[in-house]
């Protein structure tokens, strides 16, 4: 039997999700709420053939295991990012879940190609993509809580020193305890459960550390990223696990953009100007790749044309300016080892990102007037 061509929009909620399914004039063939998962909607779509659907469209967020499953079934399914497909919705007066699986239908039949599609990670990237975000969260509750038991020393007038060896924080708080009881100071609060729970984070976090090393050493492209001076296991996986796939990169100049290290741009008319670095992608990764560029330039001692090339352009621009260029540069370096097995070359590696650069005719990222946080 011959079925139509179709175009299908999800709204996918924790719980529930909106199926909106209409044809090349955008007349509406079924719409249902079913439970968020790939076996009804699967269910529901087999009754109109599955080779029918042309696009099934989901905004990016919710739903992320559901689009992979769906994708084994055979359907065609786009994520969208939310930033762009809500100016889309925001068409219709009334925003309810029905309305928006229909306007993501609408969105998957007419702009498909207005490059709003999101990648959806492997399993395996989105694995180490976990890993590095419980991290980040149990680095922030550490620092919280360590904050929290300075401040309150910093208020009876004493001092603690935030050590990380095993049973080291709580025997400086209690040797500090001990000296303010001597001088007639007593602190009202038990900072017992504070220090308990700071010293676990830190084991935690250790033992976090020591599986990323693992994952990072046991990764071939990882360990090829480590031979770069300035990145250790934790920023390898992140870009490893940010990008995914090196070959949905045309060009490896592009990764600049993907992960908001280039700047904006903004044309009218005559006017014509370049903004703040556009911040757009993975945050944290961008943000590992900026230490990494802050310790090619500080820390590390180890001469190459990418550090020399670097505080060069500090001298000229900045070292804001300056470290923002160099973790460009890093990325486009980083994505370029990953596509051809190469190991990092300390003479080498401006070669490379120059040829990105100059096939692209990008002048942008030596432009000391055209970068900035």
């Amino acid at each position: 039997m011959a079925y139509r061509h179709y175009w299908v929009g999800l709204d996918a909620g924790h719980l529930e999700t909106a199926v909106c399914l209409i044809d090349a004039e955008g007349r509406i063939l079924f719409e249902a709420i079913c439970e968020t998962k790939s076996g009804p909607i699967r269910d529901i779509l087999r009754r109109f053939g599955v080779e029918a659907a042309q696009c099934l469209t989901i905004e990016a967020g919710n739903g992320t295991q559901m689009v992979r499953e769906l994708r084994s079934y055979g359907f065609p399914v786009q994520v969208v990012d939310v930033r762009k497909s809500s100016k889309f919705l925001a068409i219709r007066r009334q925003k309810t879940d029905v309305h928006d699986a229909r306007g993501l239908a609408e969105l998957g039949r007419l702009a498909r190609s207005m490059g709003s599609q999101v990648f959806v990670k492997p399993m395996e990237h989105q694995n180490i993509r976990t890993l590095i975000n419980v991290r980040r969260t149990m680095l922030k509750n550490r620092a919280r809580t360590d904050a929290l038991i300075q401040s309150i020393f910093r208020l009876y007038g004493g001092n603690v020193k935030l050590l990380n060896g095993r049973g080291a924080l709580a025997a400086e708080v209690n040797n500090q305890v001990r000296k303010m009881r001597q001088h007639g100071l007593e602190i009202g609060v038990n900072l017992q459960p504070l220090v308990e729970i700071s010293e676990a984070l830190r084991e935690q976090i250790s033992a976090l550390d020591r599986q990323m090393r693992d994952i990072a050493s046991n990764n071939p492209t990882c360990r090829n990223f480590q031979t770069i001076p300035g990145v250790g296991a934790v920023i390898a996986l992140s870009f490893y696990s940010a990008i995914g796939d090196p070959h949905r990169f045309e060009r490896s100049r592009d990764v600049g953009a993907y992960l908001g290290l280039t700047p904006t741009l903004y044309q009218s008319g005559a006017t014509s100007r370049r903004g703040r670095i556009s911040r757009h992608g993975n945050k944290l990764t961008r943000m590992h790749l900026i230490t990494a560029a802050t310790v090619v330039l500080c820390r590390i001692e180890i001469e190459s044309r990418l550090r020399t090339w670097g505080l060069e352009l500090a001298q000229r621009v900045g070292f804001l300016k300056a470290r923002v260029a160099v973790a460009r540069k890093l990325a486009v370096i980083m994505l370029g080892m990953w596509k051809s097995g190469s190991p990092f070359r300390a003479d080498g590696e401006p070669s490379l990102f120059l040829q990105q650069e100059e096939a692209g005719l990008d002048p942008v990222l030596i432009s000391g007037t055209q970068i900035s946080l």
